[in-house]
């Protein structure tokens, strides 16, 4: 019987996305000192951008969770691993078990752990006599306790965890300029998990938005919700283009662009206001607000793309490969 809590690692709610666990773990193991919205940058997380076609709320979170957030890890030189699966499957009990002992494991290294909790949250400690987890969801309650028999039972039938396992020394510059090439194949490519029929992604999510909000079909409260998550990730992502931008001045253009996205994502959240109820009475303007973002982002992608065109022409256009 053991128990294990590391001090000071919590886990604040910025950036609203899996970087907010990640960063939080990473910082406390003494792994990175990027700040969040540069490693939503050279992790690509700040530029990935999907949208349920009726802009529900897990728009943010549909994605390979074990491909992507591996990738995230990889892109800034930590090495990972992960499992994930579906609760209602008989063997579950099983892959709980081994779960909760690899989070542990990790623990024991003095390394906090990703899950998915209703979203992504960190575990920072475990009491093998109480049976308990304790996790941060950084919605502000501090530590809470998660029973082991309770590992996985979420609101959606999703079990996930991610522990981090050490590092390999990269360039930075190499980070950063892999990240501006993922960033130009999110923008182009559709996300290959999920079923065109039902979303869109890079550019096409900015015409989804845009033909749910002139046709109606959407609910106020989720698409708000999904509005406030994208409008955490331009604004991460404008201010990792502009630290870019300071390294390389031909990266100034993009760096507008992305200020000007992050403004027009600010602008939609203004016109609510709080009240999920007005998008009903502001569609017309949020739709011109979301053709400014798309034009601008667009720009943005076409001028690092200009700027990595060698490296573009060595992939064979095959810009997501590494």
């Amino acid at each position: 019987m053991g128990k294990k809590i590391l001090k000071n690692l919590g886990m604040t709610i910025e950036s609203r996305s899996y970087v907010d666990a990640m960063h939080a773990v990473l910082t406390h193991a003494g792994w990175t000192t990027y700040s969040k919205a540069v490693l939503s940058g050279v992790t690509v997380t700040g530029f990935r951008f999907a949208v349920h076609r009726r802009l529900t709320a897990e728009s943010p979170t549909a994605y390979n969770w074990m491909a992507e957030n591996f990738l995230a890890a990889d892109f800034v030189g930590v090495t990972a691993s992960s499992s994930a699966g579906f609760s209602f499957h008989p063997t579950f009990p099983l892959y709980r078990d081994a779960a909760i002992g690899q989070i542990k494991a990790s623990l024991d290294r003095g390394v906090g752990a990703v899950i998915w909790k209703d979203g992504f949250a960190i575990v920072a400690g475990y009491d093998d006599e109480e049976g308990t987890l304790y996790y941060d969801d950084g919605g502000g309650l501090g530590l809470q306790r998660l029973p082991y028999d309770e590992f996985g039972q979420n609101e959606s039938p999703y079990w996930y965890y991610q522990v981090f396992e050490g590092t390999v020394e990269l360039d930075p510059l190499e980070i950063y300029k892999e990240s501006l090439m993922q960033a130009a194949y999110k923008w182009e490519t559709p996300d290959r998990v999920l079923p065109e029929a039902d979303y869109a992604c890079g550019f096409a999510a900015y015409d989804a938005i845009k033909q749910a909000l002139s046709d109606g079909v959407y609910d106020p409260v989720q698409a708000a919700g999904v509005f406030e998550s994208y409008a955490a990730a331009k604004r991460d992502v404008s201010e990792y283009m502009e630290m870019l931008s300071r390294l390389w001045p031909q990266l100034e253009p993009a760096a507008d662009g992305y200020r000007r996205v992050a403004d027009a994502f600010q602008k939609v959240m203004g016109a609510m206001d709080g009240d999920h109820n007005r998008m009903k009475r502001k569609e017309q303007s949020l739709v011109l607000l979301f053709d400014e973002a798309q034009q601008a982002e667009h720009g943005a992608i076409g001028q690092i793309k200009t700027f990595m065109q060698e490296r573009i022409r060595n992939r064979f256009d095959h810009i997501g490969l590494r």
